[in-house]
């Protein structure tokens, strides 16, 4: 009888053991090994699609981490990633996931596995050579492809540049969610500059590395853009290469805003879930509630933005203002776009040229909300500015600078393109 007893037991058990794996397989539906249709990247420009198996490494709260285990003809092994790595990436994104949520909206669960998939791959064909693209998010994966909710995040910058591919990672969970109202037809699609906007404010609140980052390359231009997405990589005045202005003003600007809201991430949320047509008035709604601001236009907005950043510099962490890097010569101002310096002689003939006078410098700005606007040619002058000889000298010094590695991002759209409005 005990015998009987034994195996009854046994037989329970082994049921019930059977019965609680299928139903979490059935939960998951995580694969430990599979293989994905990924992107390369060859210094921000589309280098093809490749199919890459992977293993899964961990399976968290939130996240199922893949990591590439081949790759095509010229694989060499299995790549790795440290173990700090991916235990910082995990443990931190699962930290944040809720504020993130709460703040950005909800997720799809197209693939009906509750969690969002990183796969961690070679995505720069030149590894440590010129532009790096840290991850990417693509829609494709919500429509077709790898049908899911994914995150790319390059191998060897997760381990050389932990903080930083941690902060790009958060950076495109907010693309993703983004993308999955879109998808549902809860919200419609936003602009390039907005969607990269509020994706710039997560590391505001989430990633101190990359917020400084920004700061940083913010202090090294004088030209100051993040409305017109698709400007023209040979913006270029006194000298001076501004050859990535979108990112670090957005950055500043968003900064910005949560300063001016008390430091409260409500703004973003504002922005986020606004109903406002037109773009533009949804960040123009949402500043209108911060004391001081509440008379607003578009215009002034920024000009307001531009006049403090001059008067007090980005004091969040660092003193520099831009008079210290103040424009010259004619320079073309797309919609949105602004530059200081001493004095404007002329501002042509568009009514979109607007400026505004502080400390003794001048705000020049095209206020023109039209994504697609033409340029305006405007001829600034800066006092201070050195000798020909010079301002040639320190031009070539910085085109030299601008040939290093660096970091950069990637908007994709639907199917798979870089996105430029």
């Amino acid at each position: 009888m005990k015998k009987i007893l034994c195996l009854i037991c046994l037989f329970s058990i082994s049921f019930y053991s059977c019965a609680v794996r299928n139903y979490l397989n059935s939960k998951s539906d995580l694969n430990e090994d599979r293989v994905f249709y990924g992107q390369m990247i060859n210094k921000g420009q589309n280098a093809g699609w490749f199919n890459v198996p992977a293993h899964l490494v961990r399976n968290t709260e939130h996240l199922a981490i893949y990591i590439q285990t081949k790759f095509h003809k010229d694989y060499k092994g299995e790549q790795n990633v440290s173990l700090y790595a991916l235990n910082k990436l995990a443990q931190e994104f699962d930290y944040y996931y809720t504020s993130m949520t709460n703040i950005y909206g909800t997720h799809s669960d197209i693939d009906g596995n509750g969690k969002i998939i990183i796969l961690l791959m070679d995505i720069n064909v030149n590894k440590g050579a010129g532009s790096q693209v840290l991850g990417y998010f693509n829609p494709m994966d919500m429509h077709g492809y790898n049908e899911g909710e994914i995150l790319y995040m390059d191998i060897s910058n997760a381990n050389n540049k932990t903080d930083n591919a941690i902060g790009t990672i958060i950076h495109e969970f907010q693309h993703l969610i983004n993308y999955s109202y879109v998808m549902s037809g809860a919200r419609n699609e936003m602009d390039s500059w907005l969607n990269e906007a509020l994706s710039e404010s997560t590391s505001i609140l989430f990633n101190k590395a990359t917020a400084e980052s920004r700061i940083n390359e913010f202090n090294k231009i004088n030209y100051y853009c993040f409305y017109t997405w698709d400007i023209p990589t040979n913006i270029s005045n006194n000298g001076k290469p501004n050859t990535h202005v979108n990112y670090p003003s957005a950055s500043v600007f968003m900064n910005w805003l949560y300063q001016k809201n008390g430091s409260n991430e409500t703004i973003f949320k504002t922005i986020a879930s606004s109903k406002e047509l037109g773009d533009y008035n949804k960040v123009l709604s949402a500043a209108k509630g911060i004391s001081g601001l509440s008379g607003a236009t578009w215009d002034s907005l920024l000009l307001n933005w531009m006049s403090e950043i001059v008067t007090n510099g980005s004091n969040w962490n660092t003193t520099n203002k831009p008079t210290n890097n103040l424009a010259s010569g004619n320079v073309d101002l797309y919609p949105g776009a602004m530059v200081v310096c001493d004095s404007c002689s002329n501002s042509g003939t568009s009514a979109n040229i607007v400026k505004t006078n502080v400390n003794g410098k001048t705000i020049v700005l095209n206020k023109d909300t039209n994504l697609k606007g033409p340029a305006v040619n405007v001829s600034v002058t800066n006092s201070q500015t050195t000798s020909s000889k010079a301002r040639t000298r320190r031009s070539a010094i910085r085109n030299d600078n601008n040939g290093e590695s660096r970091d950069i991002n990637i908007l994709l759209d639907r199917n798979g393109n870089i996105k430029k409005y």
